[in-house]
């Protein structure tokens, strides 16, 4: 079993939310990315000649051509090459500050089977929704299918 030790909290569209750090996310600055600002994707980095694309996500999750980003943070969990969430403003966080709470939100999920948040953190001023790696990855996957990029 691996002890959870750190969740990124990542701001973007206006909005603070966790996820668990682990050896499937990585972080790369906006100089290390290829902007570009047409379709869906709005930003892409090629790794070993394979194109990694990133969203920026407004504050329904729709994607946006460009947001005051800062960092992409890359998913490489599942099935297909890494997909990234463009972020403002990206910390660590140690997870034995933290007072985090499963739950499951109300509604159907957007990705089949599975919901984006799994949890919450909490606190005395604010609760804060937990990212699930895997099911942001998926969502963002699907959002490929017009990225606007060249391969």
């Amino acid at each position: 079993m691996t002890i959870l030790r750190h969740y990124l909290e990542l701001r973007f569209a206006g909005q603070k939310f966790l996820m668990p750090n682990g050896p499937d996310i990585v972080v790369e600055p906006r100089e290390n990315m290829q902007v570009e600002r047409a379709g869906r994707a709005a930003a892409m980095r090629n790794v070993q000649d394979v194109s990694w694309f990133a969203y920026a996500l407004g504050p329904d999750w729709a994607p946006v051509p460009e947001s005051g980003w800062t960092r992409a943070v890359f998913l490489t969990v599942g099935p297909g090459r890494p997909v990234g969430l463009l972020v403002d403003d990206l910390k660590l966080l140690p997870a034995d500050s933290l007072r985090i709470e499963a739950f499951t939100p109300l509604g159907p999920a957007p990705v089949p089977g599975r919901h984006l948040f799994v949890a919450a953190a909490m606190s005395l001023s604010a609760v804060t929704l937990v990212l699930a790696a895997g099911a942001v990855a998926s969502y963002l996957r699907a959002l490929e299918s017009d990225h606007g990029l060249g391969e």
